[in-house]
């Protein structure tokens, strides 16, 4: 049997067998300990009952406080508004991580298709006849080692293309990287 005492970790060979300590320093300390934890239970049940008898007098007190230390509160607050923020971002950063990691094709697809399409819509290149279903299907179709690129780029200083699907066409990554805003025929 081992010393009830949790700092104490001492195999006790019991006399008794009520002993539960191996000396009577650990017993006094585990002695301790349990009347705390009884204190800390009969504390609970009369702060509860306190609150229910004293809500006015509660929030009477409390009111008073926060007029006194408004800049105290805010500033705690703020604090606390940093630190939940923060702890969301680490959070959802591991939770992107993790979806990008199980959906690696859908996720660059859907990226890519949705970048095009944002800049299209900046530049205010999407027309209301444009077959937004027909582009979904190019971009999906794209083999690997090639991109989906606008023939006549959305924007450019000559002139600016729409995007539709006749004006897509697949090129290697190489030559679109290298094409870049330029209108080459």
């Amino acid at each position: 049997m081992i010393c009830a005492n949790p700092n104490c970790n001492k195999e006790i060979i019991g006399r008794r067998s009520d002993a539960h300590s191996c000396s009577l320093e650990c017993s006094k300390k585990v002695k301790y300990i349990r009347d705390i934890y009884k204190r800390s239970e009969k504390r609970k049940q009369y702060e509860k009952l306190y609150r229910l008898k004293n809500k006015e007098k509660i929030k009477k007190r409390t009111k008073e406080y926060e007029l006194k230390n408004k800049k105290k509160i805010a500033l705690r607050r703020k604090l606390q508004r940093i630190r939940d923020c923060e702890q969301y971002k680490k959070i959802s950063k591991e939770a992107k991580k993790r979806y990008r990691e199980n959906n690696k094709e859908r996720y660059t697809l859907l990226n890519r298709e949705q970048c095009a399409k944002r800049r299209a819509k900046l530049l205010k290149a999407i027309p209301k006849f444009a077959n937004l279903n027909k582009i979904k299907k190019i971009y999906k179709n794209c083999p690997k080692g090639y991109h989906v690129d606008h023939i006549i780029p959305l924007n450019n200083p000559i002139v600016c293309g729409l995007h539709v699907e006749w004006n897509l066409q697949y090129l290697s990554a190489k030559d679109n990287c290298s094409k870049g805003n330029k209108l080459i025929f």
